[in-house]
C-alpha cells in the first residue's frame, strides 16, 4: 500500500494555503475569519475565565471533576436559553463546561439544507434541526453564545470535515478543534479513507496549536467513543495513536475521553492505561510539553426508554469516572432513548451528577490483583498495535495506521465505515466487561487471547449457553431491553 500522508507538522505556508483555498471558502461565513490576528485576539478576550484547557488543568491539580452536559438547538436564542437554564443547576463550587453539538447537515457539510432547517425553525418557532448549525450562523453568533453563558464551551463538529466549524468557534473563544481520525471514520463515516481524514485533521490540530502558541490555550477532545462495542484495548489504542498525530501539530493540551463499556474495573483500567501510554509515547517521540486530561463519555449503545432505567444509566455512567478519579464527566440525559437532550432533561442530569459527587466524596477505586491484571492485558494490546504501526510505517504513526487498516490488523466490530474489515467479534463476559470472541487479523499475543477466552468461558458456564453470534447480538441490547 502506498501512503502519501506523513505525520509531519504543517508549515505556515501550507496551513495558510489550505485555509484560503479549502477552508474559509466553504461557506460565506468564512469571510469574517480572514484576519486571523483579529480572531485570536478576540478569542483571548472572550475565553478569559471560560477556557476549557485551564479549567481542566485546575480541576486536575485539585483532584476535582468537571461536569460536561451536552446541548444544541437550531436557533441561537434557543441554544442560549438552554445553556442558561441548565447552568442555574450548578452549585457555586462545581466546575462545569459544555459540549455543544452541531446538526447532522452541518456534520456532512451540507450547509444549504442546514439553511433550510434554520428557516423552518424560525417559521415553526421550534428546533427543526438536531443541533446548532455553526457554519451557517458564523462567528458573531458563536461569540454571542459565549458572552451569554458561564462555562467553557467545546464544539462537537464531528464527521469528515469540521475545519470551518472549528475556525468559527475558536475565533469566538470556544474550544472546538478536533483531533480525531480513527474515531471519526469508525463512528461517523462511510467512504472517506483514513489517509484523507488524517490530512484534514492535521489542519484542525495545527489550528489548535496556533491558537495555543498565541496565548489562547485550546484543548481538543482526543476521543475514542466509537460506536459502543469495542475492546478496551482497541479504544485505548485509538487515543494513544491520535496523541502522537496531534502532538506533532503542536496540540499541547488533549482531553482523552473514552466511551464507557460500563464495567467499572475495565473502564477505569482502560482510561488509566491510556493516559499513561499517551505520556510515554509522546515522550518517546520528543513531545515533552503535552498535558493530558482524562474523561468519560456515557455509553454509546442503545438507552432504555423509561425514566427510572435511564436515571440508573446516568448515575452509573457518572459513578465510573468519579471512582476512577477522571477529570471530566460528560453527561447524557433521560431524553437519550428518543431524541437530543432537552434543557429540562440535562438540568436533571446535572443535579443527579452533583449529588453523586456529594455522596461519594473522595472515594476512589483501590488497587487489586484483578485490576492490575486488567491493566496489564489492556496495555499489552495497545503496545502490540502501536509497535506494529510504527514498524509498518518505519517510525511514522500516520503511515502505519493507514497500512494497518488496509491490512485488517486495525479492526473492530461495529461501524458504517466500509474500509474496516469487520473480522472482529466482541461480547460481554460474566461481569459485563467487553471481550474478544474473535480477533480477526489483529496480531494479539496468545496471552491476551487466552485471557479473553477464559473470561467468556465464565459467562458460558454461568448462563449455560455457548458463546457465538446470537449472544453477541443479544449484548447489543443489554442496556435498552426492559426486564419484567
Amino acid at each position: 500500500m502506498s501512503v502519501k500522508i506523513r505525520n509531519q507538522r504543517l508549515t505556515d505556508d501550507q496551513f495558510h494555503k489550505i485555509r484560503k483555498e479549502e477552508v474559509l471558502s466553504q461557506w460565506e461565513t468564512g469571510k469574517a475569519l480572514e484576519d486571523m490576528d483579529e480572531c485570536i485576539n478576540t478569542a483571548k478576550e472572550l475565553s478569559h475565565g471560560k477556557n476549557f484547557a485551564l479549567t481542566l488543568k485546575q480541576a486536575k491539580e485539585e483532584n476535582n471533576q468537571v461536569l460536561i452536559p451536552q446541548f444544541g438547538r437550531t436557533l441561537t436564542e434557543h441554544t442560549l436559553e438552554g445553556l442558561q437554564f441548565v447552568e442555574k443547576e450548578f452549585n457555586s463550587a462545581q466546575r462545569g463546561a459544555w459540549c455543544i453539538y452541531s446538526d447532522s447537515y452541518t456534520r456532512k457539510n451540507d450547509y444549504k439544507r442546514a439553511a433550510s432547517g434554520i428557516e423552518r425553525s424560525k417559521k415553526e418557532r421550534m428546533s427543526m434541526l438536531n443541533g446548532w448549525p455553526v457554519v451557517n450562523f458564523g462567528v458573531e453568533e458563536a461569540r454571542r453564545i459565549i458572552k451569554g453563558n458561564k462555562h467553557p464551551l467545546h464544539f462537537n463538529s464531528t464527521d469528515e470535515d469540521g475545519r470551518l466549524a472549528s475556525e468559527i468557534v475558536l475565533a469566538a473563544g470556544w474550544n472546538g478543534a478536533s483531533v480525531r481520525t480513527l474515531q471519526e471514520v469508525i463512528a461517523h463515516c462511510k467512504e472517506i479513507p483514513l489517509e484523507e481524514m488524517i490530512r484534514i485533521n492535521q489542519y484542525e490540530a495545527r489550528l489548535a496549536g496556533i491558537y495555543t502558541e498565541n496565548g489562547v490555550p485550546v484543548c481538543p477532545w482526543n476521543a475514542s467513543h466509537l460506536t459502543g462495542y469495542d475492546s478496551a484495548g482497541f479504544r485505548s489504542f485509538v487515543c494513544v495513536s491520535e496523541a502522537l498525530l496531534a502532538a506533532e501539530q503542536g496540540v499541547n493540551y488533549q482531553f482523552i475521553t473514552h466511551g464507557l463499556n460500563m464495567n467499572l474495573l475495565q473502564d477505569i483500567a482502560m482510561v488509566r492505561v491510556t493516559e499513561r501510554l499517551c505520556y510515554e509515547y509522546c515522550d518517546r517521540f520528543g513531545y515533552h510539553d503535552v498535558k493530558f486530561f482524562t474523561g468519560a463519555f456515557p455509553f454509546l449503545g442503545a438507552w432504555p426508554p423509561r425514566e427510572d432505567e435511564a436515571n440508573a444509566m446516568i448515575a452509573w455512567n457518572a459513578v465510573i469516572p468519579i471512582l476512577g478519579g477522571f477529570t471530566g464527566v460528560v453527561l447524557k440525559c433521560q431524553d437519550e432513548a428518543f431524541a437530543t437532550p432537552t434543557k429540562e432533561g440535562m438540568a436533571r442530569s446535572v443535579r443527579l451528577a452533583q449529588h453523586m459527587l456529594t455522596v461519594m466524596g473522595t472515594q476512589r477505586l483501590k488497587s487489586s490483583e484483578a485490576f492490575a491484571l486488567e491493566e496489564k492485558m489492556i496495555e499489552l494490546e495497545v503496545r502490540t498495535l502501536m509497535e506494529k504501526c510504527l514498524e509498518a510505517g518505519d517510525g511514522d504513526m500516520a503511515v502505519g495506521m493507514c497500512i494497518g487498516v488496509d491490512a485488517g490488523w486495525i479492526d473492530t466490530m461495529l461501524t458504517p465505515w466500509r474500509h474496516n474489515h469487520g473480522n472482529v467479534m466482541v461480547m460481554r463476559d460474566a461481569q459485563n466487561a467487553v471481550r474478544y470472541l474473535e480477533t480477526g487479523d489483529i496480531p494479539l499475543p496468545e496471552e491476551i487471547k487466552e485471557y479473553h477466552r477464559e473470561k467468556i468461558a465464565e459467562r458460558e458456564k454461568k448462563e449455560g449457553c455457548k458463546a457465538g453470534l446470537a449472544l453477541a447480538v443479544k449484548d447489543l441490547q443489554l442496556a435498552s431491553i426492559l426486564k419484567k
